[in-house]
């Protein structure tokens, strides 16, 4: 039999896991899984389990043949089940990828325009389905992509308003600029940040992801490599945020100013969707700890 579901607790005993597993309706099932499966098994995972019926004198157990971690699967599938145990962002993945995909059909530079549509489709799968973060804002299934596209469309209205700015640099920075979140971080269960996520950062992993793609695109002197790459080391905007230098372009500029509005302002609506017309929202830490008032 099969049984799609999330581990909620475990301890062992006779040499087997007893799993405690819930599924999507939150039914409860006790599954009996062998030690040899031990180290593909994490609480607050979410697995396919195939599993036999034993009966027994007073009741049946369940034993667990194969498993498989469903971030495993194909990146639609992935996403459908991810969607049901884990928070998630509020559009649906082919969304997304629309989205994603239609702003990189407007860069027009060819250098800018072949960097940024090769690095999101060599990290699609990862793209698509990760959290921005582990905990500060957009951490939840498909935060990430979430995140930039907000940005992109709040780009919009400062290339309109300001046309000195160059459309292409801004498309692409804001679409690559957290890419180096992919290695930075570890997955979308349990997200946790990996050696190289801590020894070295996203924005300098970004930069040297665009590196490694212009000099096999054989784009590595121009002046767009160099550009793009000073936007992702700077999009913090300040040393004591993490930027290897302050933003030195225009677009740089705006790329950390949309990042830094979009990071609050989507941690704020969701405080403010829990909060009572009249009262104050709890402390939000991107605010710096701030209260907001939610008028009547």
């Amino acid at each position: 039999m099969k049984l799609i579901g999330k581990i909620t607790g475990m301890n062992t005993s006779d040499g087997m896991f007893n799993v405690v597993v819930r599924d999507q309706e939150e039914n409860q099932y006790n599954l009996k899984v062998s030690a040899k499966f031990s180290n593909d098994l994490k609480i607050g995972h979410t697995y396919t389990f195939i599993y036999d019926v034993h009966d027994g004198v007073e009741r049946s157990s369940y034993v667990v043949s194969s498993l498989e971690d469903i971030t495993n699967l194909e990146l639609d599938e992935q996403d459908k089940m991810l969607r049901i145990f884990y928070p998630k962002a509020p559009i649906s993945l082919d969304e997304a990828i629309k989205e994603v995909y239609s702003y990189i059909d407007k860069i027009d530079n060819k250098i800018i325009k072949d960097i940024t549509k090769t690095l999101i489709d060599r990290n699609k799968d990862l793209f698509f389905i990760y959290p921005a973060a582990s905990k500060l804002h957009h951490a939840y299934v498909g935060g990430l992509a979430y995140h930039s596209i907000g940005m992109v469309h709040f780009a919009d209205g400062f290339i309109e308003n300001y046309p000195y700015l160059n459309k292409d640099y801004i498309y692409a920075g804001i679409l690559l600029h957290d890419i180096g979140k992919t290695i930075e971080l570890n997955g979308v269960v349990n997200t946790e940040y990996t050696v190289k996520g801590q020894l070295l950062g996203h924005l300098v992993l970004g930069a040297m992801e665009i590196e490694n793609v212009s000099k096999e695109l054989g784009y590595e002197n121009s002046e767009e490599v160099m550009l793009l790459e000073h936007m992702l080391i700077s999009h913090h905007g300040q040393p004591q945020f993490g930027s290897a230098k302050k933003p030195m372009t225009a677009e740089a500029l705006v790329l950390w100013y949309i990042d830094t509005i979009d990071s609050k302002f989507r941690v704020l609506g969701e405080e403010l969707d829990k909060t009572k017309c009249g009262e104050f929202t709890d402390n939000i830490g991107v605010l710096d700890r701030m209260k907001i008032y939610k008028a009547n």
